[in-house]
């Protein structure tokens, strides 16, 4: 009885060691997971940083393109009024200009 009293308390012991080496994976699994979804939300923010940015630049861009397009008809017009070069040339241009 002595022997299988012995063994019986053997592998209570060894179910309880296995029992907290599986916790202690689990919990650093757990960590490891933390860890990873941390660094996906990190990324997630950095991309929508980034394009934020991106969308100020090119509103910044296309507010010079409006402006750059202003001062090209007004050119154009001024061109027409005094009459200056091939009229038929200048309004080929500003059909150009007006197609954007």
């Amino acid at each position: 009885m002595d022997c299988t009293s012995q063994a019986i308390n053997e592998l209570k012991e060894e179910k309880k060691q296995l029992e907290e080496q599986a916790k202690i994976e689990l919990q650093m699994e757990k960590l490891k997971l933390k860890k990873e979804q941390r660094c996906i939300l990190q990324s997630q923010d950095d991309i929508i940083q980034n394009r934020r940015k991106a969308m100020k630049e090119l509103e910044v861009e296309k507010d010079l393109l409006k402006e750059e397009k202003k001062k090209l008809e007004n050119v154009i017009a001024e061109l027409l009024k005094v009459g200056h070069g091939c009229k038929e040339k200048l309004d080929k241009i500003k059909e150009v200009v007006m197609e954007e």
